[in-house]
């Protein structure tokens, strides 16, 4: 049996060439690394991460009201930083989106993003079964 994919993004999260912003396939949404762009492409927070990560989540729950979903349907969550030293901050971001909804994390720190600028990337999953 072949699922139907369908790739969308919401008007107000910044368009980003060449792909879309969210996944659907089945039961489940993927949304792509958000960073912190603001809704007419100017980066927020250049050199806090804390800041950042506000936007970055800030772009998610954009996403997901796109797609008629809430942070509580989100079943997994991978953060990109490029420098240890902010991971509180971004955790903290982090807890103030999801409140007592504490899906499964991944966190990763890496030498670089796609831009200088970039201090947080995160991506998450959700689980719509109302899709199906």
């Amino acid at each position: 049996m072949t699922t139907a994919i369908t790739l969308s993004s919401p008007p107000d999260v910044f368009p980003v060439a060449g792909y879309e912003h969210v996944a659907l396939a089945g039961d489940f949404a993927f949304v792509a690394g958000q960073v912190a762009h603001d809704q007419a492409g100017q980066w927020v927070g250049i050199g806090d991460a804390g800041a950042q990560a506000a936007q970055v989540y800030r772009n998610i729950g954009a996403i997901l009201r796109h797609i008629g979903a809430t942070p509580q349907d989100v079943v997994k969550i991978n953060t990109i930083l490029v420098d240890r030293a902010d991971a509180a901050a971004v955790a903290a971001a982090r807890k103030a989106f999801f409140g007592d909804h504490r899906p499964p994390h991944t966190g990763i720190i890496i030498g670089g993003l796609g831009s200088p600028e970039v201090k947080v990337e995160v991506e998450v999953v959700a689980y719509l079964p109302r899709l199906s």
